[in-house]
């Protein structure tokens, strides 16, 4: 079968430190804060151990960031220093129970706090960059961990007060998340866009990458505005395609970099990271 030379048919963004809650000082409002984007989960999750006499900081919060919130609260729970911090303000260890009360309680927490202006705000690029790929005949996806709440409120305002719309979603509550491909596969399927080689996935985080890669996609790593830095993604199993600063870098690589390399034959994954 002849390899596809076409030209790139969908790109698939993350959301949060991807296209909006990107990197900026909220320490008037959140005391924690670390400075990094993708605050909405960590500020969520904290609000819940806080509810619960439990003081765990954003460092370790972070530690599973990509995954689906569910997933993401299980690893919580399952780190050492968390699982001793629950048993100190309860007197037992967690269970299963208190993974799904924990879960319920973060679902409207977290669609508040996402949608606020500050956390919803387009990081700076991404629209141009939307706009300027959509009008080359490009299918713009999204994928995401967030639980359908957040996602469908994140989705809505990003469109109804900043002009930024996605053509498909994946489905963050029925299909297998991170680092498996099938939410980038969901993405496909719904707009019917294939082969693989067609289609970019950006992501600021490993998880994402990692989807990116096991789906046979070209990926894209933005190290300057989520929750991993360029060192980190520069170094990660995943091995991004691309390592640019941000979304808005995006045009530029898929029109200056990804096409002419698949009108070469070249296929994703080939050659080492190019870093931007």
């Amino acid at each position: 079968m002849a390899r596809y030379t076409g030209k790139i048919k969908m790109v698939i963004l993350d959301i949060a430190g991807t296209v909006c809650d990107g990197p900026q000082d909220l320490s008037h409002l959140y005391p924690n804060d670390d400075g990094k984007g993708v605050k909405a989960p960590v500020v969520s999750f904290e609000k819940i151990f806080q509810k619960r006499d439990m003081d765990i900081d954003w460092a370790t919060i972070r530690k599973p960031m990509g995954l689906f919130k569910k997933e993401h609260l299980h690893e919580l729970l399952k780190d050492a220093g968390v699982a001793a911090e629950f048993n100190k303000a309860h007197g037992r260890d967690w269970s299963e129970r208190d993974l799904d009360e924990m879960f319920a309680e973060f679902r409207p927490i977290v669609a508040e706090i996402a949608v606020t202006d500050e956390l919803v705000r387009p990081i700076e690029g991404l629209k141009r960059a939307v706009d300027e790929m959509r009008e080359a005949g490009i299918v713009i996806a999204c994928d995401t961990g967030y639980p359908v709440e957040a996602s469908s409120a994140i989705y809505a305002k990003l469109a109804d007060e900043h002009g930024v719309v996605f053509d498909v979603v994946a489905d963050s509550e029925t299909v297998t998340g991170r680092p498996s491909p099938f939410l980038v596969f969901d993405c496909m399927n719904k707009a019917n866009v294939y082969p693989p080689e067609a289609v970019v996935k950006a992501d600021d985080i490993e998880a994402g990458l990692f989807e990116g890669r096991n789906a046979g996609v070209w990926t894209v790593g933005l190290y300057a505005t989520g929750d991993h830095d360029r060192e980190r993604l520069g170094a990660s199993q995943s091995t991004p395609d691309f390592l640019v600063p941000s979304a808005g870098h995006l045009p530029q690589v898929v029109f200056g970099e990804i096409e002419p390399r698949l009108i070469r034959g070249e296929l994703p994954g080939q050659a080492p990271t190019q870093a931007h």
